[in-house]
């Protein structure tokens, strides 16, 4: 008896670890609160408005850090090019594993060498690497186009501006904590991009044009690294609802800023996150007709009014 019970204990223990799941990445297109959309107003860091015509990027070499640490490699065959103008969300099927719980995605802006200098002629007109219009790849030297973002800034967004990032030297590893949902037998691995954050310290109001490896294209490529991805908005249930309240000075030059409040009937949570989804501030006010408020540091800040567990009311500031 004994030996069936441990028999059947090993055959229990082996059909679990051999079990496998098959593995999505969600990448959800964002301009700061809002979905992306081409020709939709948006303002960077700066606090320089702009609308987008083109942003077509690729990603490649994924690997799936999983179940306490344990890294996984997806087959390098598996690359997205990705156009957010044509879609509010991007699914990458990266395969089907033994896996748990996922706690990050590590993954690269680009293509890597040596595919990168490859001919896009190999390739069929529907795979990533196949030849696109407009063009993707540069040059058999340069290889492809890692982002292509293009729009009109400056007044009555009447300057155009163009940044091509490329270059086997700025194809840059990154690794992101995603949040993993199972969707109809898929884990699908949530990340949120927000494309304001790749023109952060970017002066697009006078028509820049920056096509290679250095300059604003090189800064346009970090900015995907350090600050595009993250999980900015799906850690609090939305319930947004009427509400009257206002934020000023924004833009603000000094980092302090006052939200007043027409009226309030309840105690209500003011939290601020970061471009990375950091809480810098939170408070609650019960009673006060406005609240005055440091911000640490320079940039685009989320503002959530909170009833409970749930967004009431959100906007954003600029600090400078």
């Amino acid at each position: 008896m004994k030996k069936i019970i441990l028999l059947f204990t090993i055959i229990m223990s082996a059909s679990f670890s051999w079990s496998q799941t098959d593995v999505t990445l969600k990448i959800n297109h964002r301009l700061n609160l809002d979905d992306f959309a081409l020709d939709q107003a948006a303002v960077n860091n700066l606090g320089q408005s702009y609308k987008t015509t083109r942003l077509d990027y690729y990603i490649s070499t994924f690997i799936i850090v999983h179940d306490g640490g344990t890294e996984t490699a997806v087959p390098l065959d598996v690359i997205a090019f990705i156009q957010p103008g044509t879609e509010v969300s991007t699914l990458i099927p990266l395969g089907n594993y033994a896996i748990t719980t996922v706690e990050k995605i590590k993954f690269s802006v680009g293509v890597y060498a040596p595919i990168n200098n490859s001919d896009p002629a190999l390739y069929d007109v529907d795979h990533p690497l196949g030849p696109k219009s407009p063009a993707m790849h540069w040059g058999w030297a340069a290889g492809y186009r890692f982002v292509a973002y293009e729009g009109f800034g400056g007044a009555d967004y009447s300057q155009n501006f163009q940044l091509h990032g490329l270059g086997n030297a700025n194809y840059f590893v990154q690794e992101q904590e995603v949040i993993a949902e199972m969707v109809g037998g898929t884990m699908v691995l949530n990340l949120d991009a927000n494309y304001t954050e790749a023109l952060r310290d970017i002066n697009i109001a006078t028509g820049i044009v920056s096509h290679g490896e250095t300059g604003a294209a090189l800064k346009m490529l970090e900015n995907f690294r350090d600050f595009v991805f993250g999980n900015y908005y799906a850690s609090i249930e939305s319930n947004e609802v009427d509400f009257e309240w206002n934020i000023y000075p924004n833009p603000s030059n000094t980092g302090s800023i006052t939200i007043s409040f027409a009226s309030l009937t309840a105690p209500y949570v003011i939290q601020i996150t970061n471009n990375l989804g950091q809480i810098v501030s939170q408070r609650t006010v019960k009673s006060a007709n406005q609240v005055e408020i440091e911000v640490p540091g320079t940039g685009i800040f989320n503002v959530s009014i909170l009833s409970g567990n749930k967004v009431i009311a959100r906007d954003q500031f600029i600090v400078l």
